[in-house]
């Protein structure tokens, strides 16, 4: 979510063959938009005002969420890879999720009750938090994964990767439709985790970040058939909604569409190759903070009687908002002006 491990900059080829970064604009436009979006679905104003039509939105097109921000950090996981520092861009996730897990103390401090359950606590995150425990988990598959096919293996590295994230992207869709039908009791978090539902798409990522080094941005696929894919995967997106609802009531929840695999790395290359300005201020603070804070921003809100949606907003959004912009005035790194990167849009380098 930051400039830190899953930070926007592209992977370049430089003449000496070395990787180079610099900054891929669209992306922060879309981690902003992501943030935002994530923000909405917590104020609840979907659930509340629940009809088929909002739970094609709800469990539908704002599905992309989840898989669109795991495709990008494993984007950025190759270009950490690519340079040895797979490793350390592992601990620098982790570091991010102790601190904001430690942030947040006070909102599940109660819900432990002893070592069992902290562990669990820890393991899983607490509620939006879930998704850096799943990046943290996802990385490590992939790094591990590397280094036994690296030992085993190393011409079929990047197949056998494909291989088990296409097995864990199965697994995770099979448990979320068997639990939908009632058949077995299966928790949300049996699918929605690390391992089934973040890996494959931080896997997709990674592997796409490799494409890009390798070719550069014209080893990405024709833009019309970028595009179109784009729009037939939101269409698929409503469309898979639609039939739950149907199906099960628009009581249950979609966690995990099997069309969130066609419209989540559709979204992500159609962004990737789409060249945009410059932003006049860094967006990926203010992204992060939105993504961390507005949690801890609705529930003051709550706190102080604010219940309307745009309120809510102000809250879960302007707050963090705010906050990333003062923290920018300070010598804080990955807050301040970047002024290590070039001002384009990031594309491939010539030789």
């Amino acid at each position: 979510m930051s400039d830190g491990p899953c930070g926007c900059r592209a992977l370049q080829h430089t003449w000496a063959g070395v990787f180079a970064l610099h900054r891929i604009h669209s992306l922060d436009y879309l981690k902003l938009g992501l943030a935002v979006v994530v923000a909405f679905a917590h104020t609840y104003w979907l659930q509340s005002h629940m009809t088929p039509r909002l739970f094609m939105i709800g469990n539908g097109l704002m599905r992309v969420m989840v898989p669109a921000f795991c495709i990008v950090a494993g984007y950025f996981l190759y270009s950490a890879v690519a340079r040895d520092k797979g490793n350390k861009w592992l601990a620098r996730v982790g570091a991010l999720y102790l601190f904001w897990m430690v942030i947040y103390l006070p909102f599940w401090l109660n819900e432990v009750h002893g070592v069992v359950s902290l562990i669990k606590t820890l393991a899983w995150g607490y509620f939006h938090l879930w998704f850096m425990a799943g990046i943290l988990v996802a990385g490590a598959v992939i790094l591990l994964l590397r280094g036994f096919a690296r030992k085993v293996a190393p011409a079929y590295e990047y197949r056998i990767l494909l291989a088990v994230a296409a097995v864990c992207a199965a697994i995770g869709l099979v448990l979320q439709y068997v639990a939908l039908s009632g058949i077995v009791h299966i928790g949300v978090k049996k699918f929605s985790n690390g391992l089934f539902m973040c890996f494959p798409f931080v896997a997709i990522g990674y592997l796409c970040g490799r494409r890009v080094a390798r070719l550069g941005m014209e080893g990405l696929p024709p833009r019309p058939l970028v595009l179109a894919a784009t729009v037939a995967g939101a269409g698929l997106l409503m469309a898979e909604a639609w039939l739950v609802q149907a199906w099960r009531s628009d009581q249950v929840m979609l966690d995990l569409p099997i069309s969130s695999y066609v419209a989540a790395p559709a979204l992500f290359v159609a962004v990737l190759g789409t060249s945009m300005p410059q932003p006049p201020i860094r967006l990926d603070p203010i992204s992060a903070m939105i993504y961390f804070m507005h949690v801890m921003a609705l529930q003051l809100a709550n706190a102080v009687g604010v219940r309307d949606l745009l309120g809510l907003m102000l809250f879960g959004v302007g707050l963090p908002t705010l906050a990333a912009l003062l923290l920018g005035r300070l010598p804080i790194p990955g807050f301040g002006k970047d002024k290590r990167h070039g001002h384009g849009q990031g594309q491939h380098a010539q030789p």
